[in-house]
């Protein structure tokens, strides 16, 4: 009899553990009838007993929907950048998108391993809901906006920026960027109305900056051999597109925006390449297309990169 007990006891206690076990696994499909997690809805009824634990559970698939929400808007950010050229895309967003990605799927992982019908389990459930909120707001949806503005590319045409051969900016050219400059006002408060109308915090008195990428790009024409020439034409549209950079940092030094501006630039000499969505049959070796300095241009508040 004690040992017939003893069994029942042991047996107990095995499957209080495989109960606990398994609860700690992945879970595929709500239990209870007041949540609904893909579709999929859980079929007990909910009663007196069970209704923390229900209430529980369903927080915790809440979590996991906004996780996978947060997931889908990503990936469809990504596919925007990923339709610009690569030459032009500016550095910090793509990071800030890959770090984004990373950590919502280290919170999808850990939610998956939670058990959400114990307190702790709740606890940690509520402070990685907590989280996703944050990401969805104050980095996910606005970094949308920044793509787009990665997407409008800036054009300052040689012929009349420069004079012929030259690398130093003339009035038309120094025209040009004053426009450039005129529209980083616009789009400051552009996100001043942003920020007021979804009321994000922890952008008030932020520091704004200012991602810049400067491609230079010349011509097929010159003397000499192939390989001088192409040279030749590699370092003038560098310096051309290091004027411009140069310039650009001048102008927004002088410019009273009403909000310290980090600048960070990134310049490149294209030379004889084709710019983005031009080719071979579609412009000539010596097309004005291709003496061009090609500009994007994104002023965001600098905490939306997401560096922490």
């Amino acid at each position: 009899m004690v040992r017939s007990s003893f069994f029942v006891i042991v047996g107990f206690i095995f499957s209080l553990l495989f109960v606990s076990c398994a609860s700690n696994k992945t879970l595929r499909k709500p239990i209870f009838e007041t949540t609904t997690y893909k579709g999929e809805k859980g079929n007990k009824e909910v009663n007196n007993l069970n209704k923390n634990r229900a209430e529980r559970e369903k927080e915790h698939f809440l979590a996991l929907e906004k996780a996978d929400e947060a997931k889908r808007l990503l990936e469809k950010e990504q596919a925007e950048m990923n339709k610009i050229d690569t030459s032009e895309r500016v550095g910090e967003i793509e990071l800030a998108l890959q770090k984004i990605y990373e950590r919502t799927q280290q919170i999808i992982n850990e939610l998956n391993e939670i058990s959400p019908y114990s307190i702790n389990g709740h606890q940690k459930t509520l402070k990685l809901a907590t989280e996703l909120n944050d990401l969805m707001q104050n980095y996910i949806e606005p970094l949308t906006k920044m793509i787009e503005s990665n997407k409008e590319v800036k054009k300052i045409g040689g012929d009349i920026s420069f004079n012929v051969g030259s690398a130093n900016l003339n009035n038309n050219g120094k025209k040009e960027i004053s426009k450039l400059i005129k529209s980083i006002k616009v789009d400051m408060a552009d996100w001043n109305q942003y920020l007021e109308d979804h009321n994000v915090n922890i952008f008030k008195d932020s520091i704004y900056r200012l991602m810049i990428v400067v491609n230079g790009y010349a011509d097929a024409q010159g003397d000499g051999s192939e390989s001088a020439r192409k040279a030749k034409n590699l370092e003038l549209s560098k310096l051309r597109a290091e004027a411009v950079a140069d310039e650009i940092i001048e102008q927004v030094n002088k410019y009273n925006f009403g909000h310290e501006i980090m600048i960070d630039i990134d310049i490149k000499g294209r030379g004889e390449a084709y710019p983005p969505n031009l080719s071979e049959k579609d412009i000539k070796v010596n097309s004005a297309e291709r003496r061009i300095s090609r500009i994007s241009m994104v002023v965001g508040p600098k905490i939306l990169l997401y560096e922490n």
